[in-house]
């Protein structure tokens, strides 16, 4: 029985590391969320300047296109100068074209505004280009390492598993299913060690002949309270301080 104890106890090692190594292969996924905030709000960020920039080039787009078409008018009006007859019909077609004239000064005006404000928005957005590059350089870095950790676990949880075999084939078979019945109970804890007549697993006290028998380690005991089955655990011998030597006679 004591063998059947200390496969056990073996067990239940391998079988929590087993459990710590699945949390944490679902756990690490969620460090990346620390660097998809600075991520997203670089991506909002840069496609706020980018669409703005965008809006300006196309409203540059049109008024050139209305300069263009001003220009076309004023150069009509200017070439039909010499269809005009009277001084009053002169008058009035230099008055219209000085309208348009201004109207075309107006445009220039605002072409140049719009250069002006393109000129800055160009800038911020290289800055947020730049500021978007080196949070998804971040990312996945930080996404690369995360994914070679999982791998790591991985690897090192099928070993784990490989190992679990090699004790679950010695194990009794009442005794190994009482135990996945525990497991499943207990949140992963079905053997924990009984020390200074308590048990580790629910922390309440034994008998002190109960945990008598259950030093003795010659069956399964299992807590009254808890059900969990118990072992004992030798302490390590205490160390011994070396002798004093005598004081040197006079």
């Amino acid at each position: 029985m004591k063998e059947q104890l200390k496969l056990l106890i073996e067990l239940q090692d391998i079988d929590s590391a087993i459990l710590a190594m699945a949390e944490k292969i679902e756990q690490l996924p969620s460090r990346l969320d620390q660097f998809k905030s600075p991520l997203k709000e670089s991506k909002e960020a840069f496609e706020k300047f980018k669409k703005r920039s965008e809006e300006l080039s196309n409203r540059k787009k049109d008024r050139d296109h209305s300069l263009s078409e001003m220009e076309d008018k004023i150069e009509k009006l200017k070439t039909r100068s010499r269809e005009v007859k009277t001084n009053k019909e002169y008058e009035a077609h230099l008055k219209e074209i000085e309208g348009f004239e201004q109207n075309k000064g107006k445009i220039e005006d605002e072409i140049l505004v719009l250069m002006e404000e393109i000129d800055n928005y160009g800038t911020e957005l290289k800055n947020e280009e730049v500021k978007l590059r080196k949070a998804e350089d971040e990312f996945r870095a930080q996404e690369k390492i995360i994914d070679e950790e999982i791998q790591k676990v991985r690897s090192e949880l099928d070993d784990a598993k490989s190992k679990r075999h090699a004790y679950t084939s010695k194990l009794d078979e009442d005794i190994y299913s009482q135990y996945l019945n525990l497991l499943k109970k207990m949140n992963g804890l079905a053997v924990v060690e009984a020390k200074d007549e308590v048990c580790l697993g629910c922390n309440r006290n034994i008998p002190p002949q109960f945990y008598n028998n259950v030093r003795k380690s010659d069956a399964i005991y299992k807590c009254y309270y808890c059900n969990r089955i118990l072992y004992y655990k030798e302490p390590p011998p205490a160390e011994s301080k070396p002798e004093e030597a005598p004081p040197a006679s006079s």
